[in-house]
């Protein structure tokens, strides 16, 4: 797997707002607005997820996604193979933290991503460029 630099760590963290992507099994797409997300080491995301429908239905059929975002000066975006939690340790490691945000919110699952990829997202020659 990958591992992400600090930078990429602080960007996401600096982010309110992040957009999910997912696909169906026939390559339909889908793209959510998304906040509680974190990483959980170098190579690992946390997605919470309390609101997926189409979102989720799709990561079963097809456990890939990617997730962009934009801070203050440079955005990225990371593709990643997920698994599905909806008990055990990191679903309840996840409700912890999500109800730590907003005590009203209530986890359906926790989706925790391997980084496969990363991408600069910002304008200029080195747009869309992997670098990791």
């Amino acid at each position: 797997m990958v591992k992400v630099t600090q930078e990429i760590k602080d960007s996401l963290k600096a982010t309110k707002v992040m957009y999910l992507s997912t696909a169906s099994k026939d390559g339909s797409p889908n793209v959510v607005p998304i906040g509680a997300v974190k990483f959980l080491d170098d190579e690992t995301l946390l997605i919470s997820d309390q609101f997926f429908n189409k979102t989720l239905a799709n990561l079963q059929e097809n456990p890939k996604i990617a997730l962009a975002w934009w801070g203050e000066k440079e955005g990225y975006q990371v593709k990643a193979d997920i698994t599905i939690h909806t008990e055990g340790e990191i679903f309840r490691q996840n409700v912890e933290w999500v109800k730590s945000l907003k005590a009203t919110l209530n986890p359906k699952s926790a989706i925790v991503g391997k980084i496969t990829s990363a991408y600069i997202v910002k304008a200029g020659p080195d747009a869309g460029k992997q670098i990791l």
